[in-house]
């Protein structure tokens, strides 16, 4: 079944010579726009879309159109259709490490919510809990950039280790449902090549500084002034 899609004009009905990689990115912005927009689990439709089946579902991200026309380039040049499917391998490849370490990122940041908004916690107890979560981050942290600086990533344990760490300081045990959502995040990381595990550590890590520090600073200086005022 066609896809639904905006059909922006494109090199194809242009009349402006088409490269394999303009018809790897059409496709590939269509395929994000539906796994992002009208999908339910985004890596299983990432999976759906796998470069291996790329002259399965081509059919449903482009225009009748632009079907005519990449027939045309194939028909002139068998190498063309190697190089679309090597082109979109390549963005494909990138998504799903940028969907990787989003994903693992928001796990290192959301548990912190889960210590500031429990009711049935002090003050004190939040503070102490939040500096706990600091000084795993703190840990974490010296570990990635132990691994950047080698370029030999953390494995899927050594990453599930730390995340247990974080969770059992924010839950206390009692939260299957993260510790499920992240070995399901983690599996996917494993999968990915060394490269682009180190470019989710790099994220990772840029993303504790920038973002998960700042959070938990301001918590803490709120909380300091609550107990002093």
């Amino acid at each position: 079944m066609r896809k639904r899609f905006i059909a922006r004009p494109t090199n194809f009905v242009l009349g402006i010579k088409v490269e394999p990689r303009d018809v790897a990115e059409i496709v590939i912005d269509r395929v994000v726009d539906y796994c992002e927009n009208n999908s339910g689990d985004i890596f299983v439709c990432q999976l759906i879309h796998s470069p291996d089946q790329l002259d399965v579902f081509i059919d449903n991200y482009l225009t009748e159109e632009e079907l005519r026309e990449l027939v045309k380039e194939i028909d002139k040049s068998e190498k063309f259709w190697d190089e679309v499917e090597e082109a979109y391998e390549e963005l494909w490849r990138m998504w799903i490490t940028i969907k990787v370490a989003g994903f693992l990122s928001e796990e290192v940041y959301l548990p912190i919510y889960s210590i500031i908004d429990n009711l049935n916690l002090g003050n004190d107890c939040k503070a102490k809990r939040l500096e706990a979560y600091e000084e795993v981050l703190d840990n974490l942290g010296d570990e990635v950039q132990r691994a950047l600086q080698r370029k030999k990533p953390l494995s899927k344990n050594d990453l599930a280790f730390w995340f247990t760490k974080l969770g059992n300081i924010a839950f206390r045990l009692k939260n299957n449902d993260y510790f499920n959502q992240v070995n399901y995040y983690l599996s996917y990381y494993d999968v990915l090549n060394n490269d682009e595990k180190l470019k989710v550590l790099e994220y990772l890590l840029k993303y504790i500084h920038n973002v998960v520090y700042h959070a938990i600073s301001d918590e803490l200086y709120k909380l300091y002034y609550e107990n002093v005022g």
